[in-house]
């Protein structure tokens, strides 16, 4: 790592849409003591305006309302800084009721979020290491306060890539009520928000107090042509490689080595098809093209399943200033959020074992079953839609207590709060299978039956008359809960003067609790239910002490050094420090440059640390086999279907970063604006799980270099720490314990553009803002043999665009006002190849979202819009995936909204 320096520019505010520059005006320096000075982002040092050494966008609330968005999350995660996208809640998973942001393309767990400057609660659905902006309500907001740039010398771990501080409203006097409803052109979607606001201001303090509740509806994947199931060219219609999104689990006899390994649809009857026999979401009968003869009914999941989850967020807060006496101020700030949230996944998809086989006969009903004949390998894949869909029932509730005083003196000011939160999810599944009970519950034919004339007695999986007995069906229940205390205090005084001024300097200190608490039930936890995700995180807690400084060097008029440490010392792996330096020079009035290096850290969160072993199975490819038979192992071609033991790993170190920025600001004119950063983020030892089959390729590896030696075979964890491979006595695989490890290094770099334009003209005000980030280099290591190998860069690969960008144009006349706002994300490489041999590109998309707002003579406002206007899809793959962390699937959207002030 080079140690490098980094840029800034007096005051810079930007927001343009989601990011627009702002600069703060000139000071003269006789009026410096009267302007006010304020904390920033990024700094504890407070200043005149928003000057400083590091790049900071704000978006108001104001302008994500303008823009079209109904929540925090969505505005976010259209931002050109979140240039790879984020997880936005889709459907099928266990993070179906959570929503991330993810600066610079890094992970959501390298972005901090902090409301007015305090860390906000992590998610135990995440793990711990990251936030649910899902739980913010967009009226309790003023701003949004985005620092791009490494700040783990000011506020400690998670600072890697950023940090995103949202400023509550504490200044608002009377009652407001706000109404929004958004419908999609397409089927599903349809939200709906209320708020309230209400507001005391007084000459000793201010009281403000929100509620807010909104509700968004599922998307059913069968609502949009691209997850419902459609030909893809590749084969007729009658096969099942000529079809995508379309299950081959839905009724398939699966023979053994006595059948011929055959598969077959189950039934004989020649006039009737898979629909009707079992029903119109299954398709059929197909071929399937891989192999020869075989056939097979296909499932529709996509008549069940969702690819959006529906939710139901209720939240409030207050927000409470006092000044005690005339240099000291209370703070008090409650804030109380709940989600629940519904899942809803297409019905369990599984193989049952029928070893003692099944015989053919005519039902009652005239279906002509097709024999499964005995043999220890014979079965069924079986869609167990009689069973009902999967449905995750999600609730997630926060409660965020904060008491803090701040005051000042003739020689310091100083400042301490105390904060604590608690984050509770508790998941209710249903519609799981045991994984196995169904087996038991095959029925078998009876000679004594129906008065000697025989029949079968008991279930019958090929028959969709014969109803599936009590026994197979289990709940998927997890209950996580994350709580942490944080204690915080400071004192900033003056040093020493120097040509440009003052010496400013800030030393704290901070004291926090967590604790995490993760449970799934136990038959989840041992892997004995069929169909469900996410498993436990564990228990632990810990305790973290810190200790930090900052300097802000005033070596000329213009040229401002800025110095910042933190220690931080946690209880469960020890201690790290963190230095940042940073300059601004302003070469001229109107021009300044702007530079800062740091490094950075993510600690382990406790699931990382204390996670519980859990079992899944898996193919894993058996370099050992291939080794003892003489066979190459970089080319091994045997796999097999073994259990992987993952879990937490109490030897894990932080992650580690290191930042680089260097900026210019322009103000070009009084109304224009333009900023130009030039970014790179470093990152190393970062806490993964391996692949099953890496690590047993480097056992073999390990063990083929021990054998050239003469040497006993060392234990894979010699390279892996922690993983293991485990053979039963033939030479199968038993097991792989594969736990997490930090292994590998990520290099990133790219640019930040923004400019702003604002004029007033006789027919009315109008305004220009464009933000846009253009990566250069995205590499990062993998591991192949025990080796971690650098790989190519795959900037402009598939999910990770080279651009993004957001404009906004707005023009506001008298009580009218036109807002437009486009979101750009750029064309993509995809890792697959075209008939010609040129690699597939996914499309560009550009979203454009249309606002008009009237204000009203009685201290209200009607505001209709519409986004995505031109109902745009999604960029598509070549097979018709698409990557749901960088693309919207509502559609074009209508909406209107409706404000009342009293």
């Amino acid at each position: 790592m080079k140690p490098q320096f980094s840029f800034s520019i007096v005051a810079l505010a930007c927001s343009a849409a989601l990011i627009t520059p702002t600069y703060a005006a000139d000071v003269d320096e006789s009026q410096a003591k009267e302007v006010e000075r304020i904390s920033v982002t990024g700094s504890r040092i407070k200043r005149l305006d928003l000057e400083g050494a590091s790049p900071i966008t704000i978006i108001t609330a104001d302008e994500i309302m303008n823009d079209g968005f109904k929540t925090v999350g969505d505005a976010l995660r259209a931002s050109n800084l979140n240039s790879f996208g984020s997880w936005g809640g889709g459907s099928n998973n266990g993070w179906g009721s959570q929503s991330t942001v993810a600066l610079k393309g890094s992970s959501a767990f390298h972005t901090l979020v902090l409301l007015d400057g305090k860390r906000m609660a992590k998610s135990p659905v995440l793990n711990g290491g990251a936030s649910n902006l899902n739980t913010i309500p967009l009226s309790a907001v003023e701003r949004i306060e985005v620092l791009s740039d490494g700040a783990s010398a000011i506020y400690g771990t998670d600072a890697i890539a950023g940090v995103i501080n949202i400023i509550l409203k504490k200044d608002f006097e009377g009652i407001q009520f706000d109404a929004s409803a958004t419908r999609p052109s397409s089927e599903g979607g349809d939200s709906n928000r209320l708020s309230f606001t209400g507001g005391l201001n007084s000459d000793m303090g201010q009281l403000v107090f929100t509620i807010e509740h909104y509700e968004v509806d599922t998307i059913l994947q069968k609502d949009r042509s691209y997850t419902s199931p459609f030909l893809n060219g590749n084969d007729s219609p009658d096969a099942f490689q000529g079809w995508t999104n379309l299950s081959p689990t839905g009724r398939v006899l699966t023979q053994g080595a006595a059948g011929g390994w055959v598969w077959s649809h189950p039934f004989e009857n020649t006039d009737k098809s898979c629909a009707d026999v079992y029903g119109s979401d299954f398709v059929g009968v197909l071929n399937d093209t891989d192999y020869a003869g075989d056939t097979l009914c296909g499932y529709d999941y996509t008549q069940q399943a969702a690819t959006s989850v529906s939710q139901t967020r209720d939240n409030t807060l207050i927000n409470y200033t006092y000044d005690i006496f005339e240099d000291v101020k209370f703070t008090a700030r409650a804030y109380w959020a709940k989600n629940k949230t519904l899942d809803v996944s297409a019905p369990v998809p599984a193989s049952i074992s029928i070893p003692q086989g099944l015989p053919a006969y005519t039902t009652d009903e005239g279906i002509q079953l097709r024999e499964l004949t005995a043999d220890p390998n014979a079965g069924m894949r079986f869609r167990f839609d009689t069973a009902g869909n999967r449905v995750s029932e999600h609730h997630d509730s926060i409660l965020d207590y904060l008491i803090g005083l701040e005051g000042s003196t003739d020689n310091f000011d100083w400042d301490v709060s105390v904060n604590y939160n608690k984050y509770n999810n508790y998941t209710w599944g249903t519609g799981y299978l045991l994984r196995g009970a169904s087996t038991d519950l095959v029925g078998s034919w009876d000679d004594d039956a129906n008065d000697g004339a025989g029949g079968f007695v008991g279930w019958d999986p090929r028959d969709p008359n014969s109803p599936m007995p009590a026994g197979a069906a289990a709940n998927y229940d997890k209950r996580m809960i994350a709580e942490y205390f944080n204690l915080n205090g400071g004192i900033a005084f003056s040093l020493f003067d120097l040509p440009g001024g003052e010496v400013q300097a800030y030393v704290g200190a901070a004291y926090r609790e967590e604790s995490i608490d993760s449970k799934v039930a136990a038959l989840a936890e041992a892997g004995k239910i069929a169909g469900g995700n996410g498993g436990s995180g564990g228990s632990g807690d810990r305790d973290v002490t810190a200790g930090y400084f900052e300097l802000a060097l005033p070596v000329l008029d213009d040229l401002e050094i800025n110095l910042a440490g933190r220690y931080d010392n946690y209880s469960d792996f020890g201690g790290t420090f963190n230095p940042q330096i940073s300059a601004r020079y302003q070469i001229l009035d109107s021009l300044g440059i702007r530079t800062s290096w740091g490094t950075g850290f993510r600690a382990p969160t406790l699931s990382d640390l204390y996670q519980g072993t859990t079992e899944g199975y898996g193919d894993i490819t058996n370099s050992l086999a291939c080794l003892s038979n003489g066979e190459e192992i970089e080319s091994c071609n045997r796999v097999e279907n073994a259990p992987t033991r993952t879990g937490g790993n109490r030897d894990l170190k932080p992650e580690t970063s290191t930042t680089f920025n260097l900026g210019v600001a322009w103000n070009a004119t009084e109304n224009i604006g333009i900023t130009l950063d030039y970014w790179t983020l470093e990152t190393e030892d970062l806490i993964t799980t391996l692949g099953a089959s890496e690590i047993v390729e480097t056992q073999a590896k390990l063990c083929e270099v021990a054998a050239q030696l003469g040497t006993n075979c060392p234990g894979v964890d010699l390279i892996y720490p922690g993983t293991s491979v485990t053979l039963a006595g033939n030479g199968r695989i038993d097991h792989v314990v594969s736990e997490k490890i930090n292994v590998g290094l990520s290099e990133r770099e790219g640019i930040d553009f923004n400019f702003s334009a604002d004029f007033e003209t006789g027919i009315g005000d109008f305004g220009l803002d464009i933000a846009w980030t253009h990566y250069i280099k995205y590499r990062y290591t993998y591991s192949d043999g025990g080796v971690q190998v650098l790989a190519d860069d795959i900037a402009g690969r598939d999910r990770r665009p080279d651009d993004r960008g957001n404009i906004t144009l707005k023009y506001s006349r008298d009580e009218h006002s036109l807002t437009y706002y486009g979101n750009y994300i750029d064309k993509q490489k995809a890792w697959t190849r075209t008939d010609s041999g040129k690699w597939f590109e996914i499309d560009s998309v550009f979203y454009h979202n249309l606002t008009y707002s009237y204000e009203l003579p009685w201290n209200n406002r009607v505001s209709v819009g519409v986004t995505n206007l031109s109902d745009e899809e999604p960029a598509f793959r070549a097979n018709g995936e698409y990557e749901g962390d960088l693309y919207d699937i509502r559609g074009r959207a209508y909406w209107v909204s409706f404000s009342q002030s009293f």
